[in-house]
């Protein structure tokens, strides 16, 4: 809909779409992009809401103060599900309140922070790849690498038992649902993570650590800069972002070079390009069906269409990153990609603040692969996850 048929009936779109295995581009995202880039939804909750698909209006959404996170999390506006949310979480807050929440955590985040721990991923990449290399073959790369990975660096750093890794799984999963799961089942998961992490804390403020979680704890009992639920609220977003969605994009990074083995053979021949193909492989693997839902503050107008006040908002990353205008050729996976400024981690205030992580995990666990399993091949077709708000692979299965 464009401004000059401004009075004609908005375009609509099904949504959830159905769902396709596999990362590669969403027809129904390269359908909305060309003829309806501004579309009427309804959520799962019943709600109405408009999804936005192209880059600069993606862009707009999710920089401009006007979309509001807090309006689509707290009273009783739009929902995407009628789940429990998490009000007092920095995913679900504006500015000022946004930025004095991630000011607490940002410097455990930063890129020179990354950096530093890299030695530290590598060597436990090292760790997790002798393990495969004793392994029957064929093995299945998600428990044995894309998991436990992600998992232990976000343990270490949080200060959480690696051993619950089990749990913390099953939960990620819940918290990214769209329709594989019941909305009790949903919120049954989150009330019990929220009750381990509390529990957590108690333990924490008795003996500290040097870890992030004991910080924030420090935070709120000394600078009195964070209240309880923000605390909990705090650490199960962390928690479940630095987890579950590098896990997902580690075994779909992983899938999408060995679905074609001229890719894993381009690395081979030119690991210096490792860097440049992992920001690739971030744009061009359609990970989100969805994202975080905002509400228009007032009338503002987005690729023709009037949003008016009140009216919810979802802006599809993995929708812009393939979109014409900006990228060439966006739905050829291109390893040596120059130009990307793609919006895999986010942006404006809500950029996800673990990309550096994010970047050095991906980077260090695929020139680990490169190096030590050169004959690396897919074994058999990876089963898929459905239902939630990603597409990613449940089992990678591989051999060498």
């Amino acid at each position: 809909m464009t401004d000059s048929d401004a009075s004609g009936p908005a375009p609509s779109a099904d949504f959830p779409f159905p769902h396709h295995d596999g990362l590669g581009p969403l027809p129904e995202l390269a359908a909305l992009r060309r003829d309806a880039p501004c579309a009427r939804i309804v959520l799962p909750s019943g709600d109405p809401a408009w999804l936005v698909t192209r880059y600069r209006d993606v862009r707009t959404v999710l920089a401009d103060p006007r979309f509001s996170r807090t309006r689509a999390t707290r009273g009783a506006g739009p929902r995407m599900a009628r789940v429990t949310t998490l009000p007092d979480s920095i995913l679900a807050a504006d500015p000022p309140e946004h930025s004095r929440l991630r000011k607490l955590v940002a410097p455990a985040f930063t890129a020179r922070r990354a950096e530093a721990m890299r030695s530290d991923v590598a060597r436990l990449v090292d760790g997790l790849l002798d393990r495969l290399a004793t392994h029957d073959r064929p093995a299945d790369l998600v428990p044995l690498l894309a998991r436990p990975l992600p998992l232990a660096v976000i343990c270490d750093l949080l200060g959480v038992p690696r051993t619950d890794g089990d749990r913390l799984d099953a939960w990620c999963d819940a918290l990214r649902n769209l329709t594989a799961t019941a909305d009790a089942e949903v919120t049954t998961a989150v009330a019990e993570m929220t009750g381990y992490l509390t529990d957590l804390v108690t333990a924490k403020r008795r003996r500290p650590g040097e870890d992030v979680l004991s910080t924030l704890i420090a935070a709120r009992d000394e600078g009195d800069r964070l209240s309880q639920d923000e605390l909990v609220s705090f650490a199960l977003v962390l928690l479940a972002g630095g987890y579950g969605t590098t896990a997902d994009r580690l075994a779909g990074s992983v899938h999408l070079l060995l679905d074609d083995p001229e890719r894993w053979g381009q690395l081979l021949r030119e690991p210096a390009m490792i860097p440049r193909a992992v920001e690739e492989l971030l744009r061009y693997a359609q990970t989100n069906v969805q994202a975080n839902l905002r509400v228009a503050t007032e009338d503002v107008r987005i690729g023709g269409v009037l949003i008016s006040a009140g009216e919810a908002v979802m802006a599809v990353n993995s929708s812009a990153n393939h979109d014409e205008t900006v990228f060439d050729t966006p739905d050829i996976l291109d390893l040596a990609r120059e130009v990307n400024p793609h919006l895999g981690f986010g942006h404006g205030v809500h950029h996800c603040v673990g990309a550096p992580i994010a970047r050095v995990q991906l980077q260090e666990a695929v020139s680990a692969l490169v190096r030590r399993f050169p004959g690396l091949r897919a074994a058999a077709p990876p089963q898929w996850k459905t239902g939630l708000k990603t597409r990613a692979p449940r089992s990678l299965p591989v051999a060498w």
